[in-house]
C-alpha cells in the first residue's frame, strides 16, 4: 500500500509519531499514517514541503498523525474487577487511614467512559459530604471533547462490564446521558503520560492507566510509569492493563493477584529508610599507671574524625520524605544540594528535573534533563543504578530522552 510514498517521508511521520507517542514502531498504524500522507499529497502538496513540515517539531500535521494512529477503545466499568476492588478494598483502607477526600486519574481516558465510571465509583462509596474529584487525561482533543459532552451510545455500554454503580440515564432509546451528579466532579484536561502531571494536578488516591501502555516501547512505558507513581497520593493505587508489566513498578507493591494488575504507594510510616552511617568508635588510650609521687600525664583526647556526610541515595530518601510531606520547599533545597555534591548521581539529577518540571519551570528542568542523559549515556544500558531503586542505566536515558523528545514537540 505504501507504493508510490517516499521512503523518507514514511519514515519521517513514524518517527514524530513515535516521539509525540511513546508508541512502539509496531503498533503504529501503517494505514493510518499512509492515509494522512496521501490525503496531504491529494491536496497539491509535493513530497519536500510535506517532509519539511514534519522536520517541525509540533506542525498541524504532526498533530493530524498522532490523532489517526491512537486508539480509543473504550466503554463503561470496563475490567470491572478493578472497580470492585476500589469499592471493596482501596476506599475503604482510606477512609481507615483518614482520607479527607478521594481523587482519581483516569490516564488515556479517550472518549471518557472510563473517567466517568471511576468518578461513579468513588461517589457511590464514599460518605456523604466527602469530596470527590475525577481527572480524565488524553492526548486527543476531539476525544477530550466527546467526553465532555457526556453522551454515549450502545457501544460504550458492553454486556462483559456490567454498571456496577449509577453513572447515566437514559436519554432515548439508544443514547445514555451522565448523571449530573457524576459530571459535577469529573473533569478533563489534555496530558501526555511522557511527561509528569502538571503539579497544580496534586495527587491521586486512584490512578487507572488499562491497555494504554501496552501500545508503548519499552522505554516510553518505563517513563510514564514513573510518572504515573509519582502521582499516587501515599497508600494510592495504579491499575494497570492485564499483561502491561510484568513486576511492580519501582517504589511500589504489588496488591491482590497477579492478574489484578494494582499496585500500591506505601505510606511514609511503611517505608524503610538506610541508617545513617555512623563514625566509628574513638579507641581509648591504655595508660600505665604512674609511679607514686610523680605527676600523673596530661592526656589529650584525640579529635574524634568527623562523621561522614550522608550517602546520594539516603539525600534522595530525605527528599523523598518531604515531598510525601508536601514540604516540596524543603525537598528542593534537598535534591539542590544533592546534585551539587553528586553531579553523576542519576537519580538526584531525574528527581530535581521532574520536581522543576511539576512546579512548572520547565526552562529549569530542561539543563538536567540534557545532563541526565548525557552521563546516562556513558554507562553500559543494563548497568544498575545505585539509589532508593536499582534501576538500569537505560531507564534513566529513555525518561530523559523521553522528556527531552517531548519538549521539542511542544
Amino acid at each position: 500500500m505504501s507504493a508510490g510514498l517516499d521512503p523518507r517521508l514514511l519514515a519521517r511521520a513514524r518517527e514524530v509519531v513515535a516521539d509525540t507517542t511513546g508508541f512502539r514502531d509496531d503498533a503504529i498504524a501503517q494505514e493510518a499514517v499512509e492515509r494522512v500522507l496521501r490525503a496531504e499529497l491529494a491536496r497539491g502538496r509535493v513530497p519536500t514541503e510535506v517532509l519539511s513540515e514534519l522536520q517541525q517539531l509540533g506542525s498541524p500535521l504532526a498533530y493530524t498523525l498522532v490523532r489517526a494512529v491512537l486508539v480509543g477503545e473504550t466503554y463503561f466499568f470496563r475490567q470491572p474487577e478493578h472497580f470492585r476492588y476500589i469499592t471493596q478494598e482501596g476506599i475503604p483502607t482510606a477512609l481507615r487511614h483518614g482520607a479527607m477526600h478521594l481523587r482519581g486519574w483516569s490516564a488515556g481516558c479517550a472518549t471518557g467512559e472510563e473517567t466517568y465510571s471511576l468518578a461513579a465509583c468513588l461517589l457511590a462509596c464514599a460518605p456523604a459530604g466527602m469530596p470527590v474529584e475525577v481527572v480524565g487525561t488524553d492526548l486527543h482533543e476531539a476525544s477530550l471533547e466527546a467526553a465532555r459532552r457526556g453522551t454515549y451510545g450502545a457501544w460504550s455500554r458492553r454486556e462483559s462490564a456490567p454498571a456496577l454503580h449509577p453513572v447515566y440515564e437514559l436519554l432515548n432509546g439508544r443514547q445514555v446521558s451522565i448523571l449530573p451528579e457524576v459530571r459535577k466532579v469529573t473533569r478533563f484536561a489534555p496530558a501526555n503520560l511522557l511527561a509528569p502531571l502538571p503539579e497544580r494536578y496534586g495527587q491521586f488516591d486512584f490512578i487507572l492507566c488499562r491497555n494504554v501502555l501496552t501500545y508503548f516501547s519499552a522505554s516510553a512505558r518505563d517513563a510514564a510509569i514513573v510518572h504515573l507513581a509519582r502521582a499516587l497520593a501515599p497508600g494510592g493505587l495504579l491499575f494497570l492493563g492485564t499483561v502491561e508489566v510484568d513486576r511492580a513498578p519501582p517504589g511500589l507493591t504489588r496488591e491482590g493477584p497477579p492478574e489484578l494488575q494494582a499496585f500500591r504507594k506505601p505510606r511514609p510510616e511503611e517505608r524503610t529508610f538506610a541508617q545513617l552511617p555512623t563514625a566509628p568508635p574513638v579507641p581509648v588510650p591504655r595508660m600505665t599507671p604512674a609511679p607514686r609521687r610523680l605527676s600523673a600525664p596530661v592526656l589529650v583526647s584525640p579529635t574524634p574524625p568527623p562523621s561522614p556526610p550522608p550517602s546520594p541515595a539516603r539525600m534522595h530518601l530525605q527528599a523523598l520524605e518531604r515531598i510525601e510531606e508536601g514540604n516540596v520547599a524543603g525537598a528542593t533545597a534537598v535534591l539542590e544540594l544533592l546534585v551539587k555534591q553528586a553531579p553523576d548521581y542519576l537519580p538526584g539529577l531525574l528527581e530535581l528535573a521532574l520536581l522543576r518540571e511539576r512546579a512548572g519551570s520547565r526552562d529549569a528542568a530542561f539543563p538536567l534533563m540534557r545532563a541526565l542523559r548525557t552521563r546516562a549515556g556513558q554507562l553500559p544500558p543494563d548497568a544498575l543504578v545505585d539509589g532508593p531503586e536499582a534501576l538500569p542505566a537505560r531507564f534513566y536515558l529513555a525518561s530523559a530522552d523521553a522528556y527531552l523528545n517531548l519538549g521539542a514537540l511542544e
